[in-house]
């Protein structure tokens, strides 16, 4: 029985040594893996580094690899193989065990050494099993050894781990060295592997080409970069020679041109030490294009005469231009054809010289190529792709200077209005078109087109006392013009302008200081029903004249807006005409008779105009919407007349009174109605304003891509005037053109749409600048002097731009000071008419309704002042700081003074307190309003 326990703890303890002897092999290749993984990145990275360094030669590649994998197995050996080669002994795991773990007194070794003793003596003594027995419950109470490694495992595993999370890393960040190295040392045998990544392709390559004909190379950089490119070539038996590649239109490609090539020719590219496949050029006796002659008969419109250009090839010019092609071949040919894109060929005629000849209009853009007869009678190309582009003939432009806006006058006055009208080949009929409250129009020849004249001012002056004209009527007037093209040609128009006629007294003012109606008032019922209505009048224009430019889509959408903005306006008017008829206007003061007889048919004619717009009839729209805005400035009209009447008669009793109150009413529902189409017109602006200069940046850049264009030309006539041969247009400065073309577009759709003349100019300037680039992308002498004009045209469109966004400040500023002076005129009022409150309870209550709600609307509108203001320093600050200082310092004034708390803190100063008090403080809201309305002013 005891024999049994002593072999089984015997049995024990071996377990117990293997167990221990296998966790220490454990530990050594974790710690093993861990060095040769970190020993491997390492030695990744640095050949990975130096093979990007030598450009992944061959030899560097195969240098490096064997440093890589040399390093990598060494570290297998010294970390892996070595530490487990070495045999073990029970006697040395015993002592291991014995050095981590003292509390076992060397009762494991002894029990081992004993144990080995016994068995080789075959005994079985009794000490020697309870020694053993011993040393086995031991090893049980230290977990059986297994707790020795564990601090090596998770150092180990920390160190990997590490290791790994620094290989991601890097491999995250991807450096170029490393993503180009990578399959020269994890795929040695991969396809990758033997393909450099730092490589320049070239194009054509290896060709077959004409004896005397050009050649285009161009190569791209492929992983990287270089300062200097440079086209290796062998002519024949000559010598190598060198010549830089000048930069392409996409960034890593570079181009060059071989010209008259005669003899078979090698050739490669080399930048920064990577150097191309070496290409082959042979050349045969084929026919081959040797000169272009290209002779350009303009349309007679134009009033250009024929221009002959010598040794040509691209096209560029205007549509309707007849070109012939004299064609001079590298050797006789029989015959031959011009290939176009998407038509038939052209055959070529041979003259008694040799030379082939063909004619074509220019219609589309395009390209196109010339193809000789070679031997076995085929068709071979000749020529590369020559481009057609086609030149526009620009609409005329027209505006009108004088005096180029809205105005009021009298219907005794003299009214000049001045036009100037501009076209790039010629002034066909210009004409100035005007109408009388929507009556048929009558025109006004200023030019009849007959000598040739591309600028012409001209001008008209109404005697408006011959029209028999009332106030309140109104006369409309645009100009017309054409240019010399047949069948009419092209045409431009204006906006439409207004004339209205108000009354021959000029007493407005009078009656806005003295009392009674509200602060709105002077000589236009500014952002009200009239200004609205008239706002629909020229949008309804604009639509009609610019049909052509819009899609159908487009035309019905506009068509439906002006149909909407009409029912508002429509129901703003009715929703006052029934308010007054309901209070009794007429019956209170008679004065008020010529308005109620105004509005009904002002919005019968609304009505009208509604319908035909919901019909999408526009035509038939706009001759009511005309009448519609008459009978509201006649209503316009009488109603200032009854605020003169007021301020001249003074009090005058309880119908008087009442007539008071009810043009109080009246003037209310304007000041709303105004303050509400000011803030939708100011963010409107806003946006345009945005927009433009969105623009001028992009116009900005343009300039600068066309001046770093023409220096690359400059370069590349340099270089060819070396080589004794002609420079040639590009493709980046045919992409400018398109750039150049479409913000011209975008210009002119914002004139058109916002009524900006200069804004027109502008995109006139970038469309000749356009046209400048497509020349000079044509030619192959003389291209640098066309860039340089379209440079020059593309900073006359900046320095016209700028000038809007001056232009526009001035704007501003202006507006800012009639707000002002508008502000100050409400308080005015309202100060005047707190301190006339009337003692009846009911009607003082009315009053001071109304008084406390213009309250609320003047707080509202002194915030949005604040905020345009400040919003116009800012933007003003770079271009002109000492203008943004004292709009910053007007916004101030209102933050300083607490202007627009104040004007909310005075309705409860006005509901609750006494009289003297309350205009004591409006008195002090008065003096605030005007330090901000001198501060404007100055």
């Amino acid at each position: 029985m005891l024999s049994v326990r002593q072999n089984e703890n015997r049995l024990d303890l071996k377990a117990i040594i293997g167990k221990v002897r296998r966790r220490w092999r454990l530990k050594i290749v974790m710690r093993g893996v861990a060095a040769v993984a970190a020993v491997g990145l390492v030695a990744f990275l640095f050949t990975a580094f130096g093979m990007d360094f030598f450009r992944f030669t061959g030899s560097s590649v195969l240098v490096f690899r064997v440093i890589a994998y040399v390093v990598l197995a060494a570290a297998a050996v010294w970390f892996l193989v070595i530490p487990l080669a070495k045999r073990v002994t029970d006697e040395q795991v015993a002592l291991y065990i014995e050095e981590h773990e003292p509390s076992l007194q060397q009762t494991l070794l002894s029990a081992v050494e004993l144990d080995r003793t016994a068995a080789t003596a075959d005994s079985s003594a009794p000490l020697t099993g309870r020694l053993v027995e011993q040393a086995v419950q031991s090893c049980r109470q230290i977990d059986n050894g297994t707790r020795i490694e564990q601090p090596s495992f998770r150092r180990s595993s920390g160190t990997l781990a590490g290791v790994v999370a620094a290989g991601a890393l890097i491999g995250f960040m991807n450096p170029g060295f490393l993503r180009n190295g990578a399959p020269f040392l994890l795929n040695p045998f991969g396809a990758g592997a033997f393909e450099n990544p730092y490589a320049i392709s070239v194009t054509p390559g290896d060709t077959l080409l004409a004896r005397g004909a050009d050649l285009a190379i161009v190569s791209s950089l492929h992983n990287f970069e270089a300062e200097r490119v440079e086209l290796a070539v062998k002519r024949g038996d000559e010598e190598w020679e060198r010549w830089q590649m000048l930069p392409g239109v996409e960034p890593g490609m570079y181009e060059l041109f071989l010209f008259d090539l005669e003899n078979p020719t090698d050739y490669y590219v080399e930048a920064s030490g990577v150097r191309s496949s070496m290409h082959h050029i042979d050349v045969a006796d084929m026919p081959y294009v040797q000169q272009i002659d290209l002779q350009y008969r303009f349309p007679a419109y134009s009033g250009l005469s024929t221009k002959l250009e010598e040794d040509g090839g691209d096209i560029a010019a205007l549509r309707g231009t007849r070109m012939t092609l004299w064609i001079q071949p590298t050797m006789p040919v029989d015959s031959g054809r011009l290939m176009l894109d998407g038509e038939d060929p052209i055959p070529l005629i041979q003259d008694s010289t040799g030379r082939l000849r063909a004619s074509l209009v220019v219609t589309t853009p395009g390209y196109y190529r010339v193809e000789l007869l070679a031997i076995g009678n085929r068709m071979v190309p000749a020529s590369p792709d020559f481009t057609i582009d086609v030149l526009e003939d620009q609409p005329p432009s027209i505006s009108f200077s004088e005096p180029g806006r809205d105005t009021r006058v009298t219907n005794i006055e003299e009214v000049f209005v001045e036009a100037k009208v501009e076209d790039d080949y010629g002034i066909g009929v210009f004409d100035l078109i005007y109408s009388v409250n929507g009556a048929p129009e009558d025109t006004v020849h200023l030019f009849a087109g007959g000598r040739r004249v591309r600028e012409l001012t001209a001008g008209h002056t109404f005697y408006l006392e011959e029209l028999d004209l009332e106030p309140g009527d109104l006369v409309s007037y645009y100009a017309t013009v054409s240019d010399k093209q047949r069948n009419g040609g092209q045409r431009a128009t204006t906006d439409i302008f207004f004339m209205e006629i108000r009354p021959f007294r000029r007493d407005y003012r009078e009656a806005e200081q003295s009392g009674g109606g509200g602060g709105g008032g002077g000589e236009e019922m500014g952002g009200s029903l009239s200004v609205q209505q008239r706002q629909v009048v020229s949008a309804t224009f604009k639509v009609l004249r610019d049909r052509a430019s819009y899609s159908d889509g487009e035309f019905g959408d506009n068509v439906t807006t002006l149909g909407l903005s009409q029912g508002r306006i429509r129901e703003r008017v009715d929703a006052i005409y029934r308010r007054m008829a309901e209070r009794g206007v007429v019956q209170a003061d008679s004065a008020f008779q010529k308005v109620i007889d105004e509005l009904p048919k002002a919005l019968a004619a609304m009505t009208e105009a509604e319908e035909a717009f919901n019909d999408q009839k526009v035509e038939d729209a706009l001759p009511p919407a005309q009448r519609a805005l008459q009978h509201l400035q006649r209503a316009d009209a009488a109603f200032r007349e009854v605020q003169v009447g007021q301020g001249q008669g003074g009090g005058g009793g309880g119908q008087s009174a009442e007539a008071e109150d009810l043009a109080d009413l009246f003037e209310l529902e304007l000041d709303k109605l105004r303050n509400q189409y000011e803030s939708v017109q100011r963010s409107q602006q806003q946006a345009v304003d945005d927009e433009i200069d969105e623009t001028l940046q992009q116009l900005r850049e343009l300039a600068r891509r066309q001046q770093q264009e023409n220096e690359r030309m400059r370069q590349r006539a340099a270089q060819m005037q070396q080589s004794g041969q002609a420079g040639g247009g590009s493709a980046a400065q045919r992409r400018l053109a398109e750039d150049a073309e479409e913000l011209a577009r975008k210009l002119e759709r914002l004139s058109r749409e916002q009524s900006l003349p200069q804004l027109e100019q502008t995109a006139r300037r970038l469309q000749e600048a356009a046209d400048a680039m497509k020349q000079a992308a044509s030619q192959r002498s003389g291209s640098l002097s066309e860039g340089v004009n379209a440079l020059d045209e593309l900073r006359e469109a900046r320095r016209l731009l700028d000038g809007n966004r001056s232009a526009r400040l001035e704007r501003d500023i202006e507006g800012a000071q009639e707000r002002a002076r508008r502000l100050a005129q409400d308080q005015n009022s309202i100060a005047d008419d707190v301190q006339n409150l009337s003692n009846d309870p009911t009607r003082r209550r009315e009053q001071l309704d109304r008084l406390v709600e213009r309250k609320e609307q003047m707080a509202e509108e002194i915030s949005a002042l604040e905020r345009d203001l400040d919003q116009m320093g800012r933007e003003a600050r770079r271009e002109q700081p000492k203008a943004a200082s004292e709009i910053e310092g007007a916004a101030n004034s209102i933050r300083e003074n607490r202007l627009s708390e104040k004007v909310r803190y005075s309705r409860g100063v006005i509901q609750g307190r006494s009289r003297e008090y309350a205009s004591d403080f409006e008195e002090q809201i008065q003096q605030n309003i005007g330090e901000l309305r001198d501060r404007l002013d100055s």
